[in-house]
């Protein structure tokens, strides 16, 4: 009876792998027992749908020093592997990657490479083919990998008793510089909200699958051997693999400054100019700026930023302009700046006009901060007496 029950299970995992074969045109590894299932896909630099290049003419230096990455080293197409995982759920505790999606290029194209697990059990043998390749890398791109993908895979190393220090990779996770970049321009820094708003994708619902239904889609596929809606999942992990790197190739293509081809309406060149000067470039962050209002691409913030770098370069002039922008918008630190060069330059009345505004500004808020109206309220005394009020 056990033997009839083996024989029987035997032919039922051979019959589901046979179909998963035929369904997804892959090949499943060497490994006598539980094999892990590989497809394979080549693209020619370009997506296949929306045609956005999927490697950037150069890597700017502003780049790889938010990276981390050595500016000195000529970085080459094939240092570069995009990794993403699909997963049982998103806890660390059983949740096991079900799919581990990486992409890599190779003979002047790009692969997308997916290690799937028909059977949970493979999930040892899996690591194999990631080992492999990880060891022919020197960086990884993720979108949200050093949070979630990265944990994920440490978790299951340790269980399984593979010893693999992720940590010691180079690892650019993009979704990092992309909210440093969007999240004041677009709804949120998601990866398929920034690949409809900032490149211009709207997956096909008729072939993807949402995420929160990938788990329980891999799990019926384990109770019942369909692949119909697996396929989605493959899709689904395709299309993040193509985004993850065209989304590394639209950055590095417009961050370098001046932009090469103008000014691209999908970067948001304020915080582009903040990125600069966190690396001290402080010259290319005021060009930005004051390109931005040249061509009268105007924000409170932006116009106060710039006389903060005027004033600092001691062009009082200029930041008297700017500030009185940033004043003209109620902007409270380009207000309480304008108010100081206005003092400066003997302009009292005006000094003292938005002074008051300030003032009344900062009693206007839920929570007031008490010493910004304590010293308000000297300032507006100060300049009383000035003006012999």
């Amino acid at each position: 009876m056990n033997q009839d029950r083996e024989n029987f299970d035997l032919g039922l995992r051979q019959l589901i792998r046979e179909n998963l074969r035929a369904s997804l045109e892959g090949e499943f590894s060497a490994h006598e027992d539980y094999p892990f299932f590989r497809t394979r896909a080549v693209y020619d630099m370009f997506t296949e749908v929306d045609g956005l290049p999927l490697f950037p003419c150069e890597i700017p230096e502003v780049f790889l020093n938010w990276a981390g990455l050595d500016p000195g080293t000529a970085w080459q197409k094939e240092d570069f592997l995009v990794l993403d995982l699909e997963t049982t759920g998103l806890g660390r505790g059983q949740t096991i990657a079900f799919m581990i999606g990486l992409g890599y290029f190779e003979n002047g194209q790009y692969v997308v490479e997916q290690v799937f697990l028909p059977e949970p059990e493979a999930e040892t043998n899996s690591f194999d083919r990631l080992i492999e390749i990880l060891e022919q890398k020197a960086v990884l791109i993720t979108f949200n990998g050093k949070t979630f993908d990265v944990p994920i895979l440490e978790s299951r190393l340790l269980y399984n008793h593979v010893w693999l220090d992720l940590r010691a990779k180079e690892h650019i996770d993009l979704l990092h510089l992309a909210r440093r970049l969007w999240k004041n321009k677009i709804p949120s820094c998601a990866l398929e909200t920034i690949e409809f708003y900032i490149l211009g994708n709207i997956r096909e619902k008729e072939l993807d699958i949402e995420g929160g239904l990938i788990p329980q889609t891999y799990f019926q596929y384990l109770i019942s051997g369909e692949t119909d809606l697996l396929k989605r999942v493959f899709i689904h992990n395709q299309f993040d693999l193509l985004h993850t790197v065209a989304l590394f190739t639209l950055i590095c293509n417009s961050i370098g400054y001046p932009p090469a081809e103008g000014f691209d309406q999908r970067i948001d060149y304020h915080a582009l100019a903040k990125l600069y000067l966190s690396q001290g470039h402080r010259e290319t962050a005021r060009a930005i700026l004051t390109d931005l209002l040249a061509q009268e691409v105007v924000s409170a913030d932006i116009a106060c930023d710039l006389g903060l770098l005027c004033k600092q370069d001691k062009e009082l002039a200029e930041a008297e302009n700017c500030f009185s922008i940033a004043a003209g918008l109620a902007h409270p630190v380009g207000t309480l700046e304008y108010c100081k060069v206005l003092e400066k330059s003997g302009n009292l009345p005006l000094a003292l006009e938005y002074a008051r505004k300030l003032l009344d500004w900062q009693l206007s808020r839920p929570l007031i901060d008490g010493k910004k109206v304590l010293d308000l309220e000297k300032r507006i005394a100060r300049l009383h007496r000035k003006l012999g009020l």
